[in-house]
């Protein structure tokens, strides 16, 4: 079981760990995730331990085959592009 949701860090794993959440709620498996998105079993499993971070597209996607909002997801996805996004042009 995962933990309760907690206010999100500042590490590489941020957004996947929303996506984590968003997932175990839903009750949905890796692999219909993967059918659903129409992404690689692999391309999943890298997105939920923070290894890739997701196109918006998939992420619109994922939202939907778990029953989420997208809208809401997507909100999040921007932030966290965004925050990442900054944080690249600062080096």
């Amino acid at each position: 079981m995962l933990p309760p949701y907690r206010r999100l860090t500042d590490d590489a794993t941020h957004f996947a760990r929303l996506l984590q959440y968003v997932r175990y709620h839903a009750g949905v498996t890796s692999n219909h995730l993967a059918h659903s998105t129409g992404a690689d079993i692999t391309h999943v499993y890298d997105v939920l331990n923070g290894r890739c971070f997701p196109s918006r597209g998939f992420t619109h996607r994922y939202a939907r085959a778990c029953g989420a909002d997208p809208h809401i997801l997507l909100m999040a996805w921007q932030h966290e592009h965004d925050r990442r996004s900054r944080r690249h042009s600062r080096r």
